[in-house]
């Protein structure tokens, strides 16, 4: 039985994130404030000082647990090999000897997440130099690489797994999407199934794992759009292929037809391409950093911040607020600035590492644009929270099944700020329809007020942050706010 047919909603102990309405019942006089990440004052950590670094950008960082490293998967790119693939008076002379791929996956690691080695790995070369650090190149190319952590640890030697786009004319003439595994990071084997879905498409692909439904999702842009080339001239201005597409797998090899998920509506300015996206789950969310291109503005971009409960329908915020902006003027990222995530983002103490590309001009600016790797910090979770002022504001979640023995908040104090909650509950018996007050002992009023700021701060009643008496059974969430904000909930034993 579903919500609207009555049934609380079973949130057991995930983080249940304040982003959206999902969770939300009602509210009043609270408001969303977005966090936005702040840029580490070292400036930029990576650039192109290889030689077959003529571009680098894209970088999907995982933190390794078992080896205590910080693995980096970033793309490089080469103009003159692009040439010789897609000019069609070049083709026919291009070869992976003289000119390489025009995308490739190259490899570095760092201890502590700012200082990073290229390693050479010694298993791809670049026009004749052995010693690179290039981990991927494909038939032609390695193209909008994505990797995450495998959630399956059975197989030590598929301990990461990495998705991209190549072309291969022996197998398809088409670009399509291929499967590689590693146990490290650095040697790649290629899944005897490749291809595993065609065509694929241009634009930046995610993949990630959501353990709630026990399905991949894969963020591609779509095969089926709006502009039918037979009956209409291309639009001028814009670009009618980029927007957002989902498709999803229980097992890598199996897809569904990408179904369109977000593309620009009457609010985003005129013409917007919606031209990158990172996308990754947290707590009871997908989250989507997307980056909108300006196309009357040599391809200046904007990045916003999106979100999800199911991965198919999407919010966006009030007034399309930027979640992360670009670096001032003359800066190495003044012109772009992309977020970029491997399946999560890179926790480090109570931040998040967020790791970016970004590029002194505009896409579509002609003059030279070298890219580069940067990151950003965020404080842990605190991404969107629903803040009030000096006057209480009221948050009341949807009804809910009470998931663990205790309530831990995200939350933000400013000053004198002060949280409150209580469990409400309502009848239950056939065709009676009344709020019949809190929990006797959970009731607004014996709640101690929460006054600090912190990522899992518990919340008591009358001293005691035991809710076993409440564990299992149906109640609404009515938090009390003043100068405060909250990011998220969950309940934990």
């Amino acid at each position: 039985m579903s919500y609207r047919d009555g049934a609380p909603m079973d949130v057991g102990a995930t983080e249940q994130l304040l982003i959206d309405d999902h969770i939300l019942e009602d509210m009043w006089d609270m408001q969303r404030v977005v966090c936005q990440p702040r840029r580490h004052p070292t400036g930029r950590l990576m650039c192109g000082d290889q030689p077959w670094e003529e571009w680098i950008g894209a970088p999907r960082v995982l933190w390794d647990e078992q080896a205590d490293l910080y693995r980096m998967l970033y793309t490089a790119h080469s103009t003159e090999a692009w040439q010789y693939q897609f000019v069609p008076e070049l083709m026919d002379q291009w070869s992976m000897e003289k000119h390489g791929p025009s995308y490739f996956t190259c490899y570095a690691e760092s201890g502590d997440g700012m200082e990073w080695t290229k390693s050479a790995l010694n298993t791809h070369t670049w026009r004749g130099m052995t010693n690179t650090n290039i981990a991927a190149t494909g038939a032609t190319k390695a193209q909008a690489h994505t990797v995450v952590l495998n959630p399956d640890p059975s197989d030590p030697s598929r301990r990461f797994i990495m998705m991209y786009r190549d072309r291969r004319p022996t197998l398809l003439d088409v670009q399509a999407h291929y499967l590689l595994y590693s146990p490290d990071g650095k040697t790649w084997t290629e899944d005897p199934g490749n291809p595993v879905v065609a065509p694929g498409n241009d634009g930046s692909d995610t993949l990630v794992w959501d353990s709630a439904t026990s399905r991949w999702f894969l963020f591609v842009r779509p095969r089926v759009v709006p502009f039918y080339p037979k009956a209409a001239d291309l639009p001028r201005i814009g670009n009618p292929k980029r927007r957002m597409a989902v498709m999803t797998s229980p097992d890598l090899h199996n897809w569904t037809f990408p179904r369109t998920v977000m593309f620009p509506d009457e609010l985003d300015s005129t013409p917007m391409d919606m031209d990158l996206w990172t996308v990754f789950k947290h707590g009871s969310h997908f989250i989507t950093i997307m980056s909108h291109m300006d196309e009357t503005q040599a391809g200046l971009t904007k990045s916003e911040i999106m979100s999800s409960a199911d991965g198919y329908t999407w919010s966006r915020l009030p007034g399309r607020p930027t979640f992360f902006e670009r670096g001032p003027e003359g800066s190495w990222d003044a012109g772009q600035a992309f977020l970029y995530t491997a399946g999560s983002p890179v926790e480090q103490g109570d931040h998040w590492l967020l790791y970016y590309t970004g590029t002194p001009y505009g896409q579509k600016d002609r003059r030279e644009n070298p890219g580069g790797i940067g990151v950003a910090l965020l404080q842990k979770g605190r991404m969107v929270g629903r803040f009030a002022g000096q006057r209480d504001g009221f948050l009341l979640t949807k009804e809910l099944i009470v998931g663990g023995k205790y309530l831990e908040l995200n939350c933000e104090m400013r000053q004198a700020g002060s949280i409150r909650v209580g469990f409400s509950k309502r009848s239950h018996r056939p065709n009676e329809q009344y709020d019949e007050g809190c929990y006797e002992g959970f009731d607004v009023t014996d709640c101690d007020v929460v006054n600090g700021d912190g990522y899992a701060l518990r919340v008591k009643f009358n001293g005691n942050d035991d809710l076993s008496a409440l564990k299992g059974k149906p109640a609404y969430l009515r938090f009390h706010v003043r100068n405060a904000g909250v990011y998220s909930f969950r309940f934990t034993d």
